[in-house]
């Protein structure tokens, strides 16, 4: 189990039908372990249906994803650039850069 905690910013920049969601792209060709997380917003409609709800905040995560972040603690910020939003995690960069 793992806890998300959400930036004034980033629960300012949610919609009210939106929640976070994490997934995982694997980047190696022989090692399932090399890869790189995105984080993004979705809108709950929209959430793939083996989508699993982190804690009681409004992030989900595909079981890859959730595999990779168990026992960790992460925090979400937005930053707006215009219309534009860019969500990002305090994660470690794990093979790529962490959006």
């Amino acid at each position: 189990m793992f806890s998300v905690t959400l930036t004034a910013a980033a629960r300012d920049a949610l919609r009210p039908d939106e929640v976070i969601f994490f997934e995982w792209h694997g980047a190696g060709v022989c090692c399932a372990h090399d890869g790189e997380f995105s984080v993004r917003p979705l809108r709950r409609g929209r959430l793939p249906r083996r989508a699993r709800q982190i804690g009681d905040g409004p992030a989900y995560a595909l079981p890859l994803a959730w595999m990779h972040l168990a026992g960790t603690a992460v925090t979400i910020d937005c930053r707006r650039w215009g219309r534009w939003r860019r969500f990002t995690t305090d994660l470690p960069c794990l093979g790529g850069t962490v959006r």
